[in-house]
């Protein structure tokens, strides 16, 4: 009788491969954040965009929200299944601060924040349909 032969890893499909760039870059910048706050470089509420209402937190926050993004884009890159999870939670959590900033920018007439939080959030969501369809 002989063993069957070990299947072949699947390579990562484009849309994982999209969302684990996106986070990486999310990272990057948390990153930079991070020792922007900490080095009193930038205001501790400048990427507020990036960790929400933590952002009060300091540089921590901006830490915290890196190695999680870190983490998740080197999940999917390995195919990790928490991974997907983790991703799916950091996205659909980046959405939360999006809606009353896009409220209030619409409110405001600041056709910058408009354009900023709905590009935001047309990625995010982008990247949320293309890891749950991916499953």
């Amino acid at each position: 009788m002989t063993s069957p032969k070990p299947q072949p890893a699947q390579a990562v499909t484009t849309g994982t491969a999209l969302v684990a760039w996106f986070l990486a870059a999310c990272a990057v910048l948390a990153a930079f954040y991070a020792a922007g706050v900490a080095f009193a470089w930038l205001p501790f509420n400048s990427g507020a965009w990036l960790v929400g209402d933590e952002a009060s937190r300091g540089w921590l926050a901006y830490l915290l929200a890196a190695l999680a993004h870190f983490a998740a884009a080197l999940g999917l890159w390995r195919r990790r299944r928490w991974a997907r999870w983790l991703a799916v939670f950091l996205l659909a959590a980046g959405l939360l601060p999006a809606v009353p900033a896009i409220s209030a920018a619409v409110v405001d007439s600041r056709i910058s924040g408009i354009a900023f939080w709905g590009v935001l959030i047309v990625v995010r969501a982008a990247a949320l349909y293309l890891l749950l369809q991916a499953e």
